[in-house]
């Protein structure tokens, strides 16, 4: 580490603290779910065994028995905790989720950093190793996702991490890899592929002692037992997850009921999400890697799990997030690579200077979009009734139900609110404090009869202002009223 202090005019210290500040505040904000999966098969499954969720409104995975319980359980160790204090406030929960995420992301990058900074040697470099790793726009807003594929990777990066930091007196350390790798399979099957592919560089690259491998093995079954006994407790009998999962998604391709997308639907949906022409540098460095390190760890472990995603039909760019934490060093090798074998003062050269500087500046606003904007606005909305309206009360809606999204949200909801259409017959059902809400996503739509005011909206008065090209019109903005059966004081 002083080696690195020496070269590098970037102190480490200062970019741990401003990281872990920024993924904390990431944390606290960004409230709700990058996709659905994250919400419905954790917290609703959760919510089912802490009897917030009715059975049948669980997705068809929870009765194929298809899912690993492991997060599910967490989440209920945790509710159940936080129930010791008092009656549980479902979104404190899920933001102490997010920050304890947080926490496990931030280990696994200070990690994945310490194992490769001293193998960086050209100056620029190192900075821009050190702030890739720590402050990379899209890498921070997944951190903080309780989700599958957040955790699996990180816990395989931590295992990976270990395992090039490892002091060869220490042979106890590969039981804990091999427990952080079991934890990540058991977290999310299709981490098994990082784990093979590193464990077969292992055996045939690095030559491992037995001794290791063994204890490695042996922390790999301690996870996946624990892994079977949670699903025990979780789906009330003996089952294997794993095996349910590959029987229905693969063997049965449930999952290209989902939508199949082609061979380079990866290559082209990273191009835009990454925001080009920054995006290039992405895809580019992943086939340099393949290329030009054949034998390097990273290329034996990340290339099967791409292969393997890239060969099934149904694609999502969120089931590569598991190897996001490997894309700084991967960035870093590749232009060594090209410094080494083509161009050395590729890095002088006004025009890349030009393109670095945009691109984190670039960065910079992308990371600060993301900390404080929220994943999904509309858990805001449950947040809104949840603590404001703790007595019996109806919420009537026009159109569409607030708390349908792919499935019913029970998780944010309390068990005495009750939900029904409002249509021209319906008449309205007032609580003994004579009131009931009215939600919709039209403002248009809402002509009561009864004394009303707006509560929430998802966004303020004055961006209405702005409504140019009636924006708004196209985006999921919501409109709650609290209804009074009987004119309220103030009122003349």
């Amino acid at each position: 580490m002083q080696l690195f202090r020496k070269f590098s005019p970037v102190k480490p210290g200062s970019v741990y603290l401003f990281s872990g500040i920024v993924l904390f505040l990431t944390a606290l904000l960004s409230v709700g779910y990058y996709h659905p999966d994250e919400h419905f098969q954790i917290l609703e499954f959760a919510g089912y065994k802490l009897n917030l969720t009715d059975k049948i409104n669980l997705p068809w995975e929870f009765y194929r028995q298809m899912r690993p319980s492991i997060q599910p359980v967490l989440v209920i160790i945790v509710y159940k905790i936080f129930g010791l204090f008092g009656m549980v406030n479902p979104f404190i929960v899920a933001t102490f989720l997010r920050i304890l995420t947080a926490g496990i992301s931030f280990i696994s990058m200070w990690l994945i950093y310490q194992a490769y900074a001293k193998d960086v040697k050209i100056d620029i470099l190192k900075n821009w190793f050190l702030l890739l790793s720590f402050f990379l726009w899209f890498a921070i807003s997944n951190n903080v996702r309780y989700s599958s594929e957040t955790w699996s990777g990180n816990l395989f990066i931590m295992a990976y991490a270990l395992m090039l930091m490892e002091n060869r007196s220490d042979k106890w350390i590969y039981l804990l890899t091999g427990l952080l790798f079991g934890l990540s399979f058991i977290v999310r099957y299709q981490a098994g592929f990082l784990v093979a592919g590193l464990i077969l560089w292992s055996v045939f690259v690095k030559k491992e002692r037995f001794i290791s491998l063994f204890l490695m093995f042996l922390g790999i079954l301690i996870a996946v037992g624990l892994g079977i006994l949670s699903d025990r407790w979780f789906y009330g009998e003996w089952t294997l997850t794993a095996w349910n999962y590959l029987e229905q998604n693969i063997l049965l391709d449930k999952m290209s009921g989902f939508g199949t997308q082609p061979w380079w639907f990866y290559i082209t949906d990273v191009f835009i999400r990454g925001i080009p022409p920054f995006s290039l540098v992405y895809i580019f460095s992943f086939l340099i890697l393949f290329l030009f390190h054949r034998k390097d760890p990273l290329t034996w472990t990340i290339l099967p799990f791409v292969v393997l995603h890239f060969f099934l039909g149904h694609k999502e760019t969120r089931f590569l997030f598991p190897i996001v934490g490997f894309l700084p060093i991967i960035i870093v090798k590749s232009i060594e690579t090209i410094c080494d074998k083509w161009k050395p003062g590729i890095l002088e050269i006004s025009g890349i200077k030009l393109f670095a500087a945009t691109f984190w500046i670039t960065n910079l606003l992308l990371l600060f979009y993301g900390t404080v904007n929220p994943a999904d606005g509309q858990v805001n909305l449950y947040k809104k009734i949840f603590q404001e309206y703790s007595t019996p009360t109806t919420l009537y809606f026009i159109n569409e139900d607030p708390y349908y999204r792919a499935k019913k949200i029970g998780f944010y909801k309390r068990q005495n609110l009750t939900i029904q259409k409002l249509d021209s017959n319906n008449e309205m059902t007032f609580n003994s404090k004579g009131l009931c809400l009215v939600a919709a996503k039209n403002k248009k739509l809402i002509n009561l009869r009864h004394p009303s005011k707006l509560i929430y909206t998802t966004y303020p008065d004055w961006i209405y202002h702005f409504n140019l090209n009636h924006w708004m019109e196209r985006t999921k903005c919501w409109y709650l009223y609290e209804v009074r059966e009987e004119p309220m004081k103030n009122e003349k």
